[in-house]
């Protein structure tokens, strides 16, 4: 009888075991802020300076903009392809598709970014660098890298025509 229980004991030890090592943490966090610095530890940043001495090299690169749609539409700086934060993960293979070439990624002061650069490793994007300060400190330095108002591939959408009321309107 004690020769059949211990092979058991021992598989259902096993069992636990192993389930108790399947899963990753979970990581909860109190609010955004405290997650972005969290993920600043875990990207590279690249200075204003840098990134201007890239764009004045010609070096091939995308330059991904991921703050929301209006925010681009004031300015953004030039040469910049927007996809907001929120569909990065859907837009990102589209819009950036060599997954070698550097991605240099931005918002406003460099939270979102961060967060966004945190996620691009895990779609095969191997060098993902965050404009540091984002584009507010970009803009403080070199003013003339920005483009107002830019206009890309997808016009802007004018507001709907008025209702005429009633059903179908």
């Amino acid at each position: 009888m004690q020769k059949k229980i211990i092979p058991f004991v021992w598989s259902i030890l096993l069992v636990i075991f192993m389930l108790s090592c399947t899963g990753k943490e979970i990581k909860k966090y109190n609010n955004a802020k405290e997650m972005s610095d969290e993920a600043k530890k875990t990207v590279t940043f690249v200075s204003a300076e840098n990134l201007k001495a890239a764009i004045d090299s010609g070096e091939k690169f995308y330059l991904i903009d991921c703050r929301e749609t209006d925010e681009f539409d004031s300015a953004c700086i030039k040469g910049a392809i927007n996809i907001p934060r929120g569909l990065l993960e859907s837009q990102i293979a589209e819009k950036a598709p060599a997954h070698r070439k550097t991605i240099f990624i931005y918002c406003s002061n460099g939270n979102r970014s961060t967060l966004a650069a945190t996620v691009l490793p895990k779609l095969k994007y191997a060098h993902v660098k965050v404009l540091e300060g984002g584009i507010d400190n970009l803009k403080a330095k070199f003013p003339d890298l920005l483009e107002l108002n830019p206009i890309r591939g997808d016009v802007k959408s004018k507001a709907p025509a008025k209702s005429s009321g009633g059903c179908g309107g």
